[in-house]
């Protein structure tokens, strides 16, 4: 690891200021390394990540990338970093949810928008995955990466994280539910639930070293 992180947090606190979906978060992610973010639905991961990827802005506490402070910066320095140094991928799309990106017709006549199906999804993330090792991104986000995916899918998503990890030695996290993908990926896993760190460590300690030969 190096000698201090890519993307820190500290003390963060993030969503609804009437019921903040984070509650005073530490994590720090270092160069070529895995931290899975592992809870249920409502811990607060999806959250999390936006807020670190500069979705938008925290209601209190501090986001640093390479120990600088970035945490007040303008909409515009936000944008920029986002499209320079950290990578935000949001997870495959339910194929039922209207979107504006598949205008479904009939007839000639626009209907409706559909999400993609999960294989475009799956393809989409594969997309800005490369992305992030042709940029060489400082930060790689992943917000269930491997959901709905089939295995062929989740085989060459777990090749691009990889070659990130060894190649650019991009710092990477992911959130999921899933302790398989946790055991599988991550170097270190952080638990959050209802929005506050219930446990970290490695994943063998944690989860029981599942964690496949």
């Amino acid at each position: 690891m190096g000698r201090r992180p890519v993307l820190e947090v500290r003390e963060l606190w993030a969503g609804d200021p009437t019921a903040p979906a984070c509650r005073g978060v530490d994590l720090a992610l270092w160069p070529g390394s895995v931290t899975a973010v592992l809870g249920g639905p409502g811990a607060g991961k999806s959250q999390l990540l936006r807020c670190m990827g500069l979705d938008f802005a925290p209601l209190s506490g501090h986001i640093l990338l390479h120990g600088v402070d970035i945490t007040g910066l303008a909409p515009d320095r936000r944008r920029r970093l986002r499209t320079e140094a950290i990578e935000l991928v949001h997870p495959p799309a339910p194929a039922d949810e209207p979107d504006r990106t598949i205008p479904a017709t009939r007839g000639g006549v626009v209907l409706a928008a559909t999400r993609p199906t999960v294989p475009i999804a799956g393809m989409r993330q594969r997309i800005q995955i490369a992305k992030a090792l042709t940029r060489r991104s400082d930060a790689l986000l992943l917000d269930e990466p491997l959901i709905g995916l089939d295995e062929a899918v989740r085989t060459r998503i777990l090749e691009l994280v990889d070659r990130l990890r060894t190649n650019a030695h991009t710092a990477i996290l992911v959130a999921t539910r899933h302790e398989e993908v946790a055991v599988e990926l991550a170097d270190h896993v952080v638990v959050l639930e209802h929005g506050t760190v219930a446990g970290r460590g490695h994943p063998d300690d944690l989860l029981g070293g599942r964690r496949s030969a």
